[in-house]
């Protein structure tokens, strides 16, 4: 019986001898292969990750047993490894290169010095997610204050911010910045950068969050220039397990409980270069001129930001004029106020 043939398409998988077996045996296919040059590392290290948890699973046993069965068929391979590595004299030495697994397998969940110890988030800290707002799926909201709660710095880049959105927040934003942040930590814990696009961000909101100790809202005033679309919630944490939640939730209320929002969870230690990708254009953006330091208490800031919200909010017209609701008595249904929100 033939071997089946590997289906027409496109791949970005490694070549294994299984896989080269059935293209010399399919007459038909015409394979493109690329030499593996740039990058090697860590696509063998992943297709290596696979293969073994694929044999660690098929270990018999079960429960704890199960555990030590593939704790020590790992830590057999990390010894053949080391001995492997310091085998040749052209070859890097094995000591410090190979760490062991402390037996019995244990995971490191937190290491706390003070009382308080925060919740940690429901979905960890190494595993991505996809938050649907749908039936099973842990609540964003819950997860983004277990987030703040045990983040030693917090970078947050929203369209716009509205007061339903900041006291969903309140208390776990004001337990944040009234203890220090990491003792190397440089500049505040908490930076926003938002917008004045389409008139939606609420003056309370960005008064609240600006006043918070640690705290630096940056907002861009000019809402034709700056379109900005992105929502970005970033967790630093000084143990380099920190978090990104990439998608469509603002910091508003309807957005963080009740929307159909569709936000991804990185994580550093899993997505490493794309937590890092987001974390650089974070710092561009936080250093762009277009993003300004708002000060509640700067006459001039409030009205500059009063003066942009208006603007924006009659359509971008810059002239300053009424909204057309003004000329009618128009007042929205308790459903059209939440969607307004």
């Amino acid at each position: 019986m033939s071997s089946p043939a590997l289906p027409s398409g496109l791949y970005d998988v490694l070549l294994t001898e299984s896989l080269e077996r059935l293209l010399a045996g399919d007459a038909a296919a015409r394979p493109q292969v690329q030499e593996l040059t740039d990058g090697a590392a860590g696509v063998l290290a992943d297709s290596l990750v696979r293969q073994l948890a694929t044999l660690l699973e098929d270990l018999p046993g079960e429960g704890a047993e199960a555990a030590q069965r593939q704790l020590t068929l790992v830590n057999d391979l990390l010894v053949w490894l080391k001995q492997r590595l310091g085998a040749g004299s052209d070859a890097a030495p094995g000591d410090g290169v190979v760490d062991l697994l402390a037996e019995p397998p244990r995971l490191l969940r937190a290491v706390h010095r003070t009382p308080n110890t925060p919740i940690p988030p429901e979905l960890g800290l190494a595993a991505p997610w996809l938050f649907t707002a749908g039936k099973g799926s842990p609540s964003l909201l819950q997860e983004i204050r277990r987030e703040l709660a045990s983040s030693d710095r917090v970078d947050i880049l929203v369209s716009f911010i509205t007061i339903s959105g900041v006291r969903k927040l309140q208390d776990v934003l004001q337990q944040i910045t009234a203890r220090g942040g990491d003792a190397g930590a440089v500049g505040p814990r908490i930076r926003i950068l938002t917008t004045t696009y389409t008139g939606a961000t609420e003056v309370r909101a960005l008064d609240e969050l600006a006043r918070l100790p640690g705290c630096e809202v940056r907002v861009s005033l000019d809402g034709r220039r700056t379109r900005l679309h992105a929502k970005a919630w970033m967790f630093h944490r000084a143990t380099g397990f920190g978090s990104a939640y990439i998608g469509s939730a603002n910091l508003t209320g309807a957005a963080l409980t009740g929307g159909l929002e569709w936000t991804v969870k990185l994580t550093q230690r899993g997505q490493t270069p794309i937590f890092a990708r987001a974390e650089a254009h974070f710092e561009t953006l936080w250093a762009d001129s277009e993003f300004q330091r708002y000060d509640p208490d700067d006459p001039g800031h409030r009205q500059a930001l009063a003066l942009a919200l208006r603007r924006e909010s009659v359509g971008g017209t810059g002239d300053g004029a009424a909204p057309v609701a003004g000329f009618f008595d128009l007042q929205p249904k308790a459903y059209q106020q939440d969607m307004l929100e």
